[in-house]
């Protein structure tokens, strides 16, 4: 397969993005994928559950108390968890908080996520406030361009606008309603 960016070096990396349920695939050279800041990630030296179960066995080993208790739900416990890397149903990552969170901030140094998270559309209903809205879709308006993803920049600043205009004709709204003051 041929590089779709200069056609013509074969392509090495295959670069798939999923923005509001449409699947969006790449197939670009080596060259190509550096100046997008993209590259190819050596195949897993290990399976997952070896993997997690190593970091596992590393942080909970001075926490006794850890894997202790099991999913209300599911009856899973933590310890499975660490074994097969899979977690028995959606219940266990609230039955598994405290656990889940020491596991992430090891592995990834946080246990917060940072950059694109799905559907561009779902900032609406997380965000706390349209002030809070507006700074994260800027931020993330900005993380896109610098990636270079500009069908998913001009989705977050169709956003923006649409969220300044609805803040503007409320802020206009309780201009018109308020008493003048004499």
């Amino acid at each position: 397969m041929q590089c779709e960016e200069c056609k013509k070096n074969k392509a090495v990396i295959h670069f798939t993005q999923i923005v509001n349920d449409e699947t969006e695939t790449k197939h670009l050279c080596q060259k190509c994928a550096a100046k997008k800041g993209l590259q190819a990630t050596p195949p897993a030296t290990m399976p997952l559950a070896d993997f997690l179960s190593g970091i596992g066995g590393q942080i909970f080993a001075a926490s006794p108390e850890s894997g202790g208790g099991a999913c209300p739900d599911c009856g899973s416990t933590f310890a499975d968890f660490r074994r097969t890397g899979k977690l028995g149903c959606a219940r266990c990552y609230v039955a598994f908080e405290r656990e889940m969170r020491l596991l992430l901030r090891k592995i990834h140094g946080s246990h917060h996520h940072v950059g694109i998270s799905g559907d561009p559309k779902s900032l609406a209903s997380t965000a706390a406030s349209p002030q809070a809205r507006l700074r994260e879709l800027r931020g993330r308006l900005k993380d896109a361009v610098s990636r270079e993803a500009y069908e998913l920049a001009a989705k977050f600043r169709d956003q923006i606008v649409t969220l300044e205009s609805e803040l503007g004709d409320e802020s206009a709204d309780r201009e018109t309603s308020a008493p003048a003051a004499e």
